[in-house]
C-alpha cells in the first residue's frame, strides 16, 4: 500500500490515493460526455485505472508520468485508450500537439504542486487553462491549501472540496478554465 520513499519528490506522498479521495475527485466528470482526459501525475495507476473503469469505449486517456520507475510500474495496462507518456507536466502543450489532441474535456492532476518550482507551476496552470474546453474542467487534489490562490488566480471559478478519508486528509479543487480567455477579451 505505502509508495517508497525515494519516490516522495515526484509523487508528494508515501501512501496511494484511498478509494474515497479518488471517487471525490473524479465526481466531477461528466463521463457519459468526456472523450479527452489527460491526466498529470500516474503515480501507481489508482486513479489512472479508476478513470479508464470509468470512461467511455470512445474515450481517450493521455497519462503523463515524469518518473521511469512509475512508468514501468504501470506497463501492464494495456487499455487501448490509455496513452501512457513519460514527460513532464510543464510540456503539456507540446505533448497535446504531438498527439494531435484538440480542446480536452478534463485534466486530473495528481502532481504535488505545494512541492514543485513555482515556475514549473504556472506553465503547468496555464496550459491547463489554455488546452481545456469552455466547459471543461481541470481537478486536482493536494495536502494543504497552499495552492489555492495560484489556482483562483489562474482559474475562472474554483471549487473546493474535501474528504478525511485519505493519509493524509486531501482537499479536491474543481477548477473551471476560462481566465486566459476573459484576460484576452
Amino acid at each position: 500500500m505505502a509508495l517508497h520513499i525515494k519516490h516522495l519528490k515526484t509523487s508528494g506522498t508515501i501512501m496511494r490515493s484511498s478509494p474515497f479521495l479518488i471517487s471525490r475527485l473524479l465526481r466531477a466528470i461528466d463521463f457519459s460526455r468526456a472523450t479527452t482526459v489527460v491526466q498529470l501525475g500516474v503515480g501507481t495507476g489508482c486513479i489512472t485505472k479508476a478513470l479508464l473503469r470509468r470512461m467511455r469505449p470512445d474515450a481517450r486517456l493521455i497519462s503523463l508520468e515524469l518518473n521511469t520507475a512509475f512508468i514501468e510500474e504501470n506497463r501492464d495496462l494495456t487499455d487501448p485508450r490509455l496513452s501512457l507518456v513519460q514527460g513532464c507536466a510543464g510540456d503539456l502543450p507540446a505533448i497535446a500537439r504531438d498527439l494531435g489532441l484538440g480542446e480536452l474535456d478534463y485534466i486530473v492532476s495528481s502532481l504535488p504542486l505545494a512541492i514543485m518550482d513555482d515556475e514549473l507551476v504556472e506553465r503547468i496552470l496555464v496550459a491547463s487553462d489554455d488546452l481545456l474546453a469552455d466547459s471543461g474542467m481541470f481537478l486536482q487534489y493536494q495536502y494543504s491549501l497552499s495552492q489555492r490562490s495560484n489556482l483562483e488566480r489562474r482559474f475562472r471559478d474554483v471549487r473546493v472540496g474535501f474528504t478525511l478519508v485519505n493519509i493524509p486528509p486531501a482537499f479536491v479543487y474543481e477548477c473551471t478554465p476560462g481566465m486566459a480567455r476573459a484576460a484576452a477579451r
